[in-house]
């Protein structure tokens, strides 16, 4: 399979999936809309990099949820006073609850789980003048205590991982909407000492890919992938050609006219209709490497170019 082109690919999918495109069969309702999600924002840890990302993502016009560990925030001006001053307009800046100090909540009891949700909250809200309604369990780890520690902080959004915790289904017409992490922009390899990059045209694949499985894509974002590594230990100092990575990626999913919105705008938007079902086989070809990044770029291009889908 690896082998076919693609309009051959497209033509075995015609035929053996969809006898016409009247009758096609729908995967899940799409927002057609992708949140980026930069967590562990701190004080003086990477904080020119971590500006770097913010200012990025304004430069675009593209909006941007910041996971703050709550005991880790409010005495570094570079950072405090950027989001303060970016905060309320456009694009815009969500802040989330990351954590007291981007501990396993998994760990602590119910009581305690809720404690440290509470003073993250009251630290953000003396900070920046409101309480955050999404909550991003460090490491992703949620259990039963933590969903009820949640409902007694009044939280409306959980995200942590697909692996971990499921997407609500529907997405809308819920009081609880879990809208975990789908993809991300690198992940750790050498025993959780480096960042591996992932390149622009990978990103936007998976992001795509995840809107077709689960209506929506929340991308995750660490300020180490965008710093400077000398040998083992990242440095306060930009990686310039991955944040022009970032920036490529930007201009990939803008082009495509999907949305980049905050992550407590997913809900909302998902009222699209969805792209047509059999596209799952060719992702799932993809993800079992059956297919390259490429093939599926031009996959997606030529259904765009005959208007069998629209992002």
């Amino acid at each position: 399979m690896a082998f076919l082109k693609l309009v051959p690919l497209l033509l075995i999918l015609s035929l053996v999936f969809i006898p016409s495109y009247s009758v096609l069969a729908y995967s899940v309702p799409s927002c057609q809309c992708v949140a980026f999600r930069l967590d562990d924002i701190q004080d003086y840890w990477l904080n020119s990099v971590q500006t770097k990302i913010i200012d990025t993502f304004q430069e675009k016009n593209a909006s941007l949820t910041l996971g703050i560990i709550g005991n880790h925030i409010g005495q570094d001006p570079k950072i405090t006073d950027d989001i303060k001053s970016k905060l309320g307009k456009n694009p815009k800046l969500e802040i989330a609850n990351h954590g007291w100090n981007h501990e396993d909540f998994t760990k602590f009891s119910r009581e305690e789980q809720s404690i440290l949700m509470k003073n993250t909250n009251d630290k953000i809200n003396s900070l920046f003048g409101f309480v955050p309604s999404v909550f991003i369990p460090p490491f992703n780890a949620i259990n039963n205590d933590t969903m009820v520690a949640f409902l007694e902080n009044n939280f409306q959004y959980i995200s942590a991982d697909v692996i971990q915790d499921s997407p609500s289904f529907p997405i809308k017409n819920g009081m609880v909407y879990h809208v975990p992490e789908t993809g991300e922009t690198g992940k750790l390899v050498n025993n959780g000492t480096i960042w591996q990059h992932y390149n622009h045209q990978h990103i936007f694949v998976e992001t795509v890919s995840s809107i077709q499985k689960y209506g929506y894509a929340v991308i995750v974002l660490h300020p180490q992938e965008f710093a400077i590594r000398i040998h083992s230990n990242y440095v306060n100092e930009v990686d310039k050609n991955q944040i022009q990575n970032l920036g490529l990626l930007l201009d990939d999913i803008k082009k495509s006219g999907m949305k980049i919105i905050l992550l407590n705008q997913i809900p909302l938007n998902s009222n699209n209709k969805p792209n047509p079902s059999w596209l799952d086989h060719v992702f799932s070809w993809y993800e079992n490497g059956k297919i390259s990044d490429y093939q599926v770029l031009d996959n997606i291009n030529y259904l765009i170019d005959k208007k069998i889908i629209k992002l």
